[in-house]
């Protein structure tokens, strides 16, 4: 179970990460609806902190 939380919070932490991209417009991901929307910042943001946060609080679980 431990293996599933930190898999999961590492895949929050990417899909943060692409959408955090696409909102700020970057080259590095593909054109689409996100791009350049605001919006997508917050959410982006939201998401990797709540992955980052699911992993560290998996790691510190014995």
């Amino acid at each position: 179970m431990r293996t599933a939380r930190i898999a999961g919070g590492l895949v929050l932490v990417l899909f943060g990460a692409v959408w955090t991209l696409q909102g700020l417009g970057s080259t590095f991901v593909p054109v689409s609806f996100m791009t350049n929307a605001r919006i997508w910042v917050a959410i982006g943001l939201i998401t990797a902190l709540g992955g980052a946060a699911l992993v560290a609080s998996s790691l510190r679980r014995s």
